[in-house]
């Protein structure tokens, strides 16, 4: 699974550039809180390799 360029939001963390992405619209689980909110971030120049975390916060679209 790849983060797709489209949406994906880049950062920098140790002069090492990311790219990360949360959903547009929650997933049904999370928009009735049973589920916490996840994102996912990947290496910016060698995709491939992705790492989806979760937080214990709700979606922000809530």
């Amino acid at each position: 699974m790849a983060v797709g360029r489209k949406g994906a939001r880049r950062i920098v963390v140790d002069g090492t550039a990311y790219r990360w992405r949360l959903r547009r619209r929650p997933t049904y689980c999370q928009a009735l809180a049973w589920a916490a909110c996840a994102f996912a971030v990947e290496h910016a120049e060698t995709p491939g390799t992705t790492l989806v975390i979760t937080t214990d916060q709700p979606h922000p679209s809530k």
